[in-house]
């Protein structure tokens, strides 16, 4: 009598063909999903506490503007700095950076009524930087000016 032969075991294979499309699902979800921070600070911000809080219209443009002292304190010294998206300014060319986020906005809502100026401000920098900022959003008739700070004690999330 003949012998068989054994076929060797085949090892059952995953369906690869889908992979392609569950990696472009996933990833798409991730960027829709993620919201990505306008500007990394360079400065250095310990926010002060408040005792009133108030939300902020989405709808309209932010602005987000960070005074204290720079991180680098070798390359730009001691002194506390404005960072506005990722450079540093000076008081007076806040209206340079006003025009620029005039001409992102949509022209349906340009206008700086629409622009809502986020100002983070280390607790230990003096007012003089901040008064001369706030004079300058003022010549570029930017008055919606809110201050960023630590949440109320005892405020939920």
């Amino acid at each position: 009598m003949g012998k068989f032969k054994k076929k060797p075991a085949k090892k059952p294979e995953i369906p690869t063909s889908a992979l392609p499309d569950i990696i472009f699902i996933l990833l798409f979800f991730f960027m829709v999903t993620t919201k990505m921070r306008k500007a990394d600070p360079k400065v250095d911000i310990q926010l002060p506490d408040v005792t009133q809080i108030q939300d902020l219209d989405e709808t309209k443009e932010a602005l987000d503007i960070y005074i204290g002292k720079p991180k680098d304190r070798s390359r730009f010294g001691d002194e506390p700095i404005i960072q506005v998206k990722e450079k540093f300014i000076a008081p007076n060319e806040i209206h340079q950076i006003i025009a620029e986020t005039l001409a992102g906005m949509p022209i349906t809502r340009r206008s700086k009524n629409n622009i809502v100026v986020n100002i983070r401000v280390d607790e230990e920098t003096t007012m003089g930087l901040v008064t001369d900022l706030k004079e300058e959003l003022r010549k570029s008739s930017v008055l919606n000016v809110h201050y960023t700070s630590n949440k109320l004690k005892g405020e939920k999330s």
